[in-house]
Protein backbone atom coordinates (compact mmCIF):
# COMPACT_ATOMS: atom_id res chain seq x y z
CA UNK A 1 0.00 0.00 0.00
CA UNK A 2 1.28 3.38 -0.69
CA UNK A 3 1.10 5.74 2.70
CA UNK A 4 0.50 9.60 2.00
CA UNK A 5 0.08 9.63 -1.91
CA UNK A 6 -1.26 11.97 -3.52
CA UNK A 7 -1.70 13.44 -6.58
CA UNK A 8 0.62 16.36 -6.11
CA UNK A 9 3.26 13.58 -4.89
CA UNK A 10 2.67 11.89 -7.51
CA UNK A 11 2.96 14.85 -9.90
CA UNK A 12 6.53 15.26 -8.45
CA UNK A 13 7.47 12.33 -8.81
CA UNK A 14 6.59 11.93 -12.32
CA UNK A 15 8.19 15.32 -13.57
CA UNK A 16 11.39 14.11 -12.09
CA UNK A 17 10.84 11.30 -14.18
CA UNK A 18 10.63 13.69 -17.48
CA UNK A 19 13.84 15.30 -16.45
CA UNK A 20 15.56 12.19 -15.47
CA UNK A 21 15.14 10.97 -19.31
CA UNK A 22 15.01 14.29 -21.23
CA UNK A 23 18.41 14.32 -22.05
CA UNK A 24 18.61 10.57 -23.67
CA UNK A 25 18.17 9.63 -27.01
CA UNK A 26 14.58 9.16 -28.27
CA UNK A 27 14.64 5.46 -28.21
CA UNK A 28 15.90 5.55 -24.70
CA UNK A 29 13.37 7.80 -23.28
CA UNK A 30 10.87 5.31 -21.76
CA UNK A 31 8.95 5.74 -18.53
CA UNK A 32 7.32 2.41 -16.69
CA UNK A 33 4.21 3.74 -14.79
CA UNK A 34 2.98 0.46 -12.95
CA UNK A 35 -0.45 1.12 -12.60
CA UNK A 36 -2.21 0.99 -8.90
CA UNK A 37 -6.03 -0.86 -9.93
CA UNK A 38 -6.47 -4.47 -9.49
CA UNK A 39 -3.57 -5.92 -11.53
CA UNK A 40 -6.08 -8.94 -12.91
CA UNK A 41 -7.77 -6.82 -14.55
CA UNK A 42 -5.10 -5.12 -16.62
CA UNK A 43 -2.85 -2.01 -16.15
CA UNK A 44 -4.01 1.49 -17.00
CA UNK A 45 -4.71 4.50 -14.69
CA UNK A 46 -7.80 5.26 -14.02
CA UNK A 47 -10.30 7.47 -11.53
CA UNK A 48 -10.65 6.42 -8.03
CA UNK A 49 -13.14 7.59 -5.38
CA UNK A 50 -10.69 9.96 -3.17
CA UNK A 51 -8.95 11.83 -6.09
CA UNK A 52 -11.52 11.22 -9.30
CA UNK A 53 -9.18 12.59 -11.97
CA UNK A 54 -6.51 13.58 -9.70
CA UNK A 55 -3.58 11.26 -10.56
CA UNK A 56 -4.81 11.35 -14.56
CA UNK A 57 -4.42 15.61 -14.10
CA UNK A 58 -1.14 15.13 -12.22
CA UNK A 59 0.15 12.62 -14.85
CA UNK A 60 -0.83 15.15 -17.57
CA UNK A 61 0.70 18.16 -15.96
CA UNK A 62 3.98 16.44 -15.46
CA UNK A 63 3.81 15.05 -19.51
CA UNK A 64 3.16 19.11 -20.57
Amino acid sequence: MYIKSTPDVFEDLARRAVVQVSGKKDEHKIIFLKSWNEWGEGNYMEPDRQYGRGYLEALRRALS
